[in-house]
């Protein structure tokens, strides 16, 4: 069993332990904190957490942070709840939330040290849970709109490190398997191999990086709008039909207005691209 909070990295003591109701469907388990936190914006939570993953919770988390915004700025809800100010880490989460990534709890821990490893213009392109098939180390792989790199937390403080700087890399490539996918990434001067647990993630990576193209201070390819450029860079997101007329099924468009919610908040559209983008789901309805 995992002795850290999934959500805010602190260690379980014996008291959020003998809570009961605090586990994930993913194995991991909530702070006293967290958990009233969680059935805080939704009350069913209280009976039914484990049937919630880590990245659903934190999805509740986010929606109900837009929904506090929203209503300062107009009439208070009965049910409003106050947040500290974000954090680097929470920016980072909301970024993994936004990418639609499909973590594990045993992950939490790497993705902490995120806050440290990234600079504060890093965007999370692409992250994933996999094996350094040279050191046979596990952890995540993720890619900014600098590199692409490889962390794994010790047991006993400290991080393995392997990245490649984009203007480096060569060439990204991936070759998927029944149940997992093997990462490539080839520089000048060598390269590395990753093995990904969820065969669908080498997409993402691969399309990253592409021979001769130009990215801006952003991040974003040149001569393309933030909206265009996180299409072309996530095409697992845009295979999962978020902006196709042939959805119909009001729940999931309705997962799809929450999605669009989250990458206007980190930036990544604009309100007019909003607007245009919700229209087109509304019209489906």
């Amino acid at each position: 069993m995992n002795t850290i909070c999934a959500l805010c990295g602190t260690p379980l003591t014996e008291t959020d332990l003998s809570v009961g109701k605090n586990k994930l469907a993913d194995g991991g388990y909530l702070c006293t904190e967290c958990f009233t936190k969680a059935i805080t914006i939704n009350k069913n939570l209280i009976n039914n957490l484990d049937q919630f993953y880590f990245a659903e919770i934190t999805g509740m988390i986010l929606k109900s942070k837009i929904e506090a915004s929203q209503n300062s700025g107009g009439f208070q809800s009965n049910s409003h709840y106050e947040y500290d100010a974000p954090t680097r880490l929470d920016e980072i989460k909301d970024q993994i939330v936004a990418l639609n990534a499909r973590l594990s709890v045993l992950a939490n821990e790497e993705v902490n040290e995120l806050a440290n490893v990234l600079d504060r213009d890093e965007r999370l392109l692409a992250v994933a849970e996999g094996i350094d098939l040279q050191s046979n180390r596990e952890g995540i792989i993720f890619s900014t709109q600098k590199r692409v790199a490889f962390i794994d937390k010790k047991f006993l403080g400290g991080i393995v490190k392997n990245e490649f700087l984009l203007q480096d890399i060569s060439s990204i490539d991936h070759t998927e398997n029944l149940l997992y996918s093997i990462l490539k990434i080839s520089t000048p001067r060598g390269g590395a191999q990753f093995k990904l647990h969820n065969k669908n993630d080498g997409r993402v990576f691969s399309n990253v990086q592409n021979k001769g193209t130009a990215y801006n201070e952003n991040g974003f390819m040149q001569n393309s709008s933030p909206f265009q450029a996180f299409a072309q860079t996530l095409p697992d997101l845009v295979e999962e039909n978020v902006y196709s007329a042939v959805q119909k099924d009001p729940e999931a468009i309705f997962e799809q207005l929450e999605k669009l919610g989250r990458l206007r908040e980190n930036g990544i559209l604009t309100d007019q691209e909003f607007a245009e983008q919700k229209k087109k789901l509304l019209d489906q309805l």
